[in-house]
């Protein structure tokens, strides 16, 4: 048995348990209706710990369907969002387990389906490997992923959006600051600089090539 040190409400319809062998638990507090504890109670930390997994599963489950039924997840957002609502970790970890074993999350398809969609956008490969980073896609699959984005298909992006940047030059405007403006756009999107530098070079070129007709 274990005494109940602290109970913390929080925001969003929270509370925080924290034990005395300084175990946590962030519940909702529909939860702690449910079972109402105080602090200075002794209470069985597996039984209760088992009891915790059972209550949040169906919910953490189902919200967790909800996301994927606006868009396709990473296993490291999903998790994020059940984190900020307050399940538990052993919760989370059951809800990603059943959502991977009836392959409803695949982090490889993900970062597949991401970079090309970003990569779409004009988006440059240092941009997108710092989103799928960010969305818990481990740097293998990044780069199995950032592999499939041919060098062609990234200059062509990057030459879209220098020949966006030259559309809008200001009348008059000095040509080494407009070539710097350029290329901080490119860098901005995620382009390095061999690859930026040899856009702004062909879309340079090619407005030349308009000028002289």
């Amino acid at each position: 048995m274990v005494e109940i040190r602290e109970i913390e409400s929080l925001p969003g319809g929270r509370v925080r348990l924290i034990l005395e062998n300084g175990i946590r638990y962030t519940l909702l507090k529909s939860m702690l209706r449910e079972r109402p504890l105080e602090v200075g109670q002794f209470v069985d930390e597996e039984e209760y710990a088992d009891w915790v997994l059972k209550h949040q599963y169906r919910s953490a489950l189902d919200k967790a369907v909800a996301m994927l039924a606006v868009r396709a997840c990473s296993k490291g957002e999903i998790r994020e969002k059940l984190q900020r609502v307050g399940y538990s970790a052993e919760t989370i970890d059951m809800v990603l387990y059943k959502l991977e074993s009836n392959q409803l999350v695949n982090d490889q398809e993900f970062a597949d389906q991401w970079t090309q969609y970003r990569a779409g956008q004009n988006f440059g490969p240092r941009r997108i490997a710092m989103e799928l980073r960010r969305k818990g896609i481990s740097e293998e699959e990044a780069g199995a992923a950032l592999e499939e984005l041919t060098g062609e298909q990234m200059l062509n992006q990057a030459v879209l959006l220098a020949r966006k940047g030259l559309r809008r030059a200001k009348e008059g405007e000095d040509s080494r600051k407009l070539r710097q403006r350029i290329f901080a756009l490119l860098a901005r999107r995620g382009y390095g600089w061999d690859l930026a530098r040899q856009a702004l070079e062909t879309a340079l070129k090619e407005q030349d090539e308009t000028l002289e007709e």
